[in-house]
């Protein structure tokens, strides 16, 4: 079965504001509809979509193939958002418009706990997110300062590539979910690193899938291995024998005074 993907405006023609955006996504009363238009509101009036970046509008239910397009166009926003970044462009309306394109803010309740948050770690508001993705100084929000330096910049280290490497995919109707690992290649120093990650994708009333659940953490690394008995005993034994001779040796400074021992 063919599935119908929806396609963005060409490179350098139509110009993306934030009137749009805040239009696509619909205007409600929900909380995370509130957070996403107030990130809106700091996104420049020439903002144009990140190239393969667009939602994924399934024809039917979800399928495997709907799941992997959008972790391509999840991996190209954050790929692209670097790159605007370091190209020194709006990086914050980039990365606005990734949001709303694959993020379900503004039509249903997201749980998202990401990677490099500790004293926040739940960011169920479109500013919450914004402030991760780009950083609590570029969005202004002083809640994150100190702790959100904009994982989609790297810090302001960058991205160059991105791969999903799923464990499972499980696709149930208008949902599915996806749990794997991907590496992140750090386009400064060339090092990867490895994230695990659990995503929920969910089909919207305007047709495209988002993200409703996003879980992200780093790899556990167990503690280190603890001494052997021997290497213990041994250790014990020595130090016993150190006290010891210390302690002989104070006897008889105490008995002949200032004498050798």
């Amino acid at each position: 079965r063919e599935n119908r993907r929806t396609r963005g405006p060409p490179m350098g023609s139509t110009v993306f504001s934030p009137s749009t955006m805040l239009l696509a996504m619909r205007a409600s009363k929900l909380p995370q509809r509130v957070g996403i238009a107030r990130a809106v509101r700091v996104l420049s009036t020439s903002a144009r979509p990140v190239p393969g970046v667009v939602g994924v509008a399934p024809r039917g239910d979800i399928t495997s193939e709907d799941v992997v397009a959008a972790q391509t166009a999840w991996s190209n926003a954050i790929t692209g958002i670097s790159k605007v970044y370091q190209e020194g462009g709006d990086f914050v309306a980039a990365a606005g418009y990734c949001a709303g394109e694959l993020y379900g803010y503004g039509h249903s309740n997201v749980l998202f706990k990401p990677t490099r948050a500790t004293n926040n770690p739940f960011r169920p508001t479109g500013e919450d997110a914004m402030a991760y993705f780009v950083g609590a100084e570029a969005m202004k929000n002083d809640k994150f300062k100190g702790e959100d330096g904009g994982f989609a910049i790297n810090g302001g280290q960058g991205w160059s590539e991105v791969v999903f490497r799923n464990h499972q995919i499980d696709c149930n109707g208008n949902t599915a979910i996806a749990m794997g690992d991907y590496l992140f290649t750090n386009a400064t120093t060339g090092d990867v690193g490895r994230v695990e990650y659990t995503f929920g994708y969910k089909k919207n009333d305007d047709g495209k899938m988002r993200i409703f659940l996003h879980h992200s953490s780093m790899p556990y690394e167990p503690a280190a291995a603890a001494p052997a008995n021997d290497s213990v005993e041994e250790a014990l034994s020595m130090w016993a024998e150190s006290i010891a001779k210390q302690e002989d040796a104070l006897a008889r400074f105490k008995i002949g005074g200032m004498s050798k021992p």
